[in-house]
């Protein structure tokens, strides 16, 4: 796996418009500490900003899931890193792959409680 991540800061806060057409992984940390790997694979639907916006909507649009809950509680917590794969349908089962590769290896406690 290569790790490339990159730090966007705090999700409540961060600029996701440069991520608009790209897809890949996302973890959410508290503290130094990795508490949730998700996966932006909507490449013709604002990929990364799209799927991180979610969690900061006010409507439940994000939440209608455990994790969504989760999160949104802990917006101002949480700093957020994302790692490209690409922009375009030949990314989506990379993508999909690492998540599971990364969820085995890093076992975060919110993926944990999605289950």
């Amino acid at each position: 796996m290569a790790d490339k991540w990159i730090s966007i800061g705090k999700l409540k806060t961060a600029d996701l418009t440069p991520y608009n057409h790209c897809i890949g992984l996302y973890r959410h940390k508290v503290n130094g500490r990795i508490m949730y790997i998700g996966r932006a694979i909507e490449y013709n639907n604002g990929g990364f900003r799209k799927r991180l916006s979610d969690y900061r909507r006010n409507s439940d649009s994000a939440r209608k899931h455990t994790s969504g809950q989760i999160i949104n509680q802990h917006l101002d917590e949480i700093e957020t890193e994302i790692l490209i794969v690409g922009d375009g349908a030949d990314n989506v089962e990379q993508t999909k792959r690492l998540e599971k590769e990364y969820i085995a290896k890093y076992n975060p406690e919110w993926n944990k409680q999605c289950k």
